[in-house]
């Protein structure tokens, strides 16, 4: 409230928003920790998996006493124990893309931290027909990447991402990585949602924590892109 250009007017915004987050992940998780701290109003939970042992160094929304219990729900009791007043959906699903149109239609923003390609693709062709922006994130090794879309204003993730690009192994990851890329996402959710400063739409954002870099590649919108494309 007390920050210049920010104040009441752009608080406010944040209040009356929703917001979905497509797998409560290290990505996910770290992302949905800051909107929720940051006064975004609703947010909707969506993951299929339970907490395990091994997602604990970089999944930060969750402890021990949380294995076994289903990620949205864990992680939405967190989020309430942050902000009692906070709407929090938690949404135990394989979704679908039936089941997207659903919970995407009428949010402000979606985070896409979906795992695989065939999910994000299918969570892209959703946002782009609802009119919906978002963030689509990941991160492995000491790496991780961000890139947001406005829809009919930037490239889309098809046009980055087609559908024969490899699906990503299973890969580890150093749990600051997932960190700084969820913390990025929210970022942009913030921009978007509040109208102030560049949601770098259309920009692969690749983050090397090795070298301490940020590499911005520009991803041009493809005219013949079966999603997007005029």
């Amino acid at each position: 409230m007390a920050i210049p250009g920010f104040g009441a007017k752009a608080q406010k915004k944040l209040k009356h928003s929703r917001v979905v987050v497509l797998g409560v992940g290290g990505v996910g998780g770290a992302a949905a920790l800051y909107l929720a701290a940051a006064g975004v109003g609703s947010l909707v939970l969506v993951d299929r998996d339970e907490v395990e042992l091994t997602n604990l160094n970089r999944q930060v929304l969750f402890s021990t006493i949380d294995l076994g219990r289903p990620k949205a729900e864990a992680g939405a009791k967190r989020l309430r124990s942050l902000d009692p007043e906070l709407e929090v959906e938690a949404v135990v699903l394989d979704a679908e893309e039936d089941d997207l149109v659903l919970l995407i239609e009428g949010a402000d923003f979606v985070l896409n931290c979906f795992d695989e390609n065939i999910d994000r693709l299918a969570a892209n062709r959703v946002c782009i027909s609802l009119a919906v922006p978002a963030s689509y994130g990941f991160a492995q090794d000491f790496s991780g990447e961000v890139f947001t879309v406005l829809p009919q204003l930037s490239a889309c993730l098809a046009c980055a991402l087609d559908e024969t690009f490899p699906e990503p192994e299973v890969t580890p990851v150093v749990g600051v990585a997932t960190g700084i890329i969820g913390v990025a996402m929210a970022a942009a959710a913030l921009r978007s949602l509040t109208g102030i400063g560049d949601v770098n739409a259309g920009q692969r954002l690749i983050y090397d924590l090795a070298f301490s870099e940020l590499i911005r590649i520009p991803v041009p919108r493809n005219p013949r892109c079966p999603v997007c494309g005029r």
